[in-house]
C-alpha cells in the first residue's frame, strides 16, 4: 500500500478516512440515547417488573426461601440494565455494552430456570400420576 498516507498518526487509506476522522460534534448532534419507541418498552418493562415483584403469583412462590425472590430480583435488574442501556446519552460507551450484555445473561438465565422449573414440576405431576 504505497498510496497510504500517514496524517497526524493516523492511517488514512483514502479522503473519506481522513474527513470522518476530523468530523467534529455540532451542537445538537449528541447521542441522546436510544430512540423513544426503545426508551417507551423499557418504562413499559420496568413497570412490568414492579408488578411482577408484588404480585402473589410467582414463578417460584416467594415462600421458598431464598429461590423465591430470586426470581423477583432477576426481573427487577433484568428491567434495571435494560432502562439503563436505553437511557444512557452516549450508547457506545463500555457501561452501556456491558449493561446489554449482563441484561441478556439474566435473559438466558431466567429462560433456563424457567425451563428447569417446567421440567420438574413435570417430572413431579408424572410420578403422581402413576
Amino acid at each position: 500500500m504505497a498510496d497510504d498516507k500517514v496524517y497526524d498518526d493516523v492511517e488514512v487509506h483514502d479522503m473519506n478516512d481522513l474527513h470522518r476522522d476530523r468530523r467534529t460534534v455540532k451542537p445538537g448532534d449528541e447521542q441522546n440515547g436510544s430512540p423513544v419507541v426503545w426508551k417507551a418498552l423499557s418504562v413499559v418493562i420496568a413497570m412490568l417488573a414492579v408488578l411482577y415483584d408484588l404480585s402473589p403469583v410467582d414463578a417460584v412462590p416467594d415462600a421458598i426461601p431464598v429461590f423465591g425472590w430470586l426470581d423477583d430480583v432477576g426481573f427487577t435488574l433484568m428491567a434495571a440494565l435494560n432502562a439503563y442501556q436505553h437511557f444512557s446519552k452516549d450508547q457506545s460507551s463500555m457501561w452501556v455494552r456491558m449493561a446489554k450484555y449482563v441484561k441478556w445473561m439474566m435473559v438466558a438465565l431466567i429462560v433456563l430456570a424457567g425451563v428447569a422449573v417446567g421440567g420438574l414440576v413435570a417430572a413431579i405431576i408424572a410420578l403422581v400420576v402413576r
